[in-house]
C-alpha cells in the first residue's frame, strides 16, 4: 500500500512539472490593449524584432504547444491562449494571417485549434 502511494505522489509530482510554469508572466490586457505592444511582441514571434524575456519563452514553447495542442498548459494559460488568439483573429487578421503562416504553413494545426478554442 506505502509503495502505492509513494508511486502515486511521484507521479502527481511529475505531473505537476511537466506544466509550462513561465508563460503566466505576460500581462494580456496590456498587450491586447496596445497596438505598439502587439506588433512588437508579433515581430518577435516572426522572426523580425527583438523579444522580451517574456516573448522569448513563449516563442521557445510555441512550437510545442501547437504539436501538443496546450497539453502542458494549465488552465490559466488556456484560458489566456483563447482570449488571444480570438482577440487577435478579430482585431488584428493581417498579424493573426502572419503568425499562422508562420507556426502553420501547411494547416495541419487549424483544425485542432479550432476545437480548442470552442472548448
Amino acid at each position: 500500500m506505502k509503495l502505492i502511494i509513494l508511486a502515486l505522489c511521484m507521479a502527481a509530482l511529475a505531473l505537476a512539472e511537466d506544466k509550462y510554469d513561465s508563460l503566466d508572466n505576460i500581462d494580456l490586457s496590456e498587450v491586447l490593449g496596445n497596438d505598439r505592444l502587439l506588433v512588437s511582441y508579433s515581430k518577435c514571434l516572426l522572426n523580425k524584432g527583438p523579444c522580451t524575456p517574456e516573448v522569448k519563452k513563449l516563442k521557445e514553447k510555441l512550437p510545442e504547444v501547437l504539436e501538443t495542442q496546450c497539453a502542458k498548459c494549465t488552465d490559466k494559460q488556456r484560458q489566456m491562449g483563447k482570449q488571444l488568439v480570438n482577440e487577435i483573429k478579430s482585431k488584428h487578421p493581417e498579424i493573426w494571417s502572419d503568425l499562422s503562416s508562420f507556426y502553420d504553413p501547411q494547416g495541419k494545426y487549424r483544425e485542432a485549434l479550432e476545437e480548442f478554442l470552442k472548448s
